[in-house]
């Protein structure tokens, strides 16, 4: 039998979450369910494409957030409707504020991308964001961040394949 993955459920219903919230205010209940149903896609296809670009996610950060987030920013430009609560003004209305979310997703990846890469980029050059060798042998959770008992050693190696 095929193992779900429970992890990557729960990261998708959270990508539909990121995805709707800038815009939750503006579109329509089949709208906010097509934006998060996009948003699942969006998110399986940064999962998947980070480890090929050998990038370590473990958590999916960039999938859930990252992805969504942006598809978070432009769908806010496609579907705000003009009636609605806040008054949207989203491209399939009519609407001109797509151009203006795409300028903001512009600006935004430029920026955060700069300052990461500034700051980020100097720390690699000189060490400090690779654990020493020993701690990546054991584990940064079985080092430093969890306490032992987390970990139940006892377990068999094979117990995953049984069923």
């Amino acid at each position: 039998p095929r193992l779900l993955d429970v992890g990557g459920f729960c990261n998708g219903i959270l990508a539909g979450l990121v995805a709707v919230t800038a815009c939750c205010s503006t579109v329509k209940a089949w709208e906010a369910m097509l934006i998060g149903f996009f948003a699942g896609l969006f998110y399986q296809g940064a999962s998947m494409l980070l480890p090929r670009l050998q990038i370590d996610d473990v958590v999916d950060a960039f999938g859930v957030h990252g992805a969504n987030g942006a598809w978070a920013v432009l769908a806010a430009g496609l579907f705000g409707e003009p009636d609605a609560l806040h008054g949207g003004n989203g491209l399939f209305y009519g609407g001109d504020q797509f151009r203006v979310q795409l300028m903001g997703f512009i600006i935004i990846t430029l920026w955060s991308g700069g300052l990461s890469f500034l700051i980020l980029l100097p720390l690699r050059l000189i060490g400090f964001l690779r654990l020493s060798n020993h701690f990546q042998e054991k584990g940064a959770d079985l080092m430093e961040h969890s306490p032992v008992k987390a970990y139940n050693q006892n377990v068999p190696q094979d117990a995953g394949d049984a069923a």
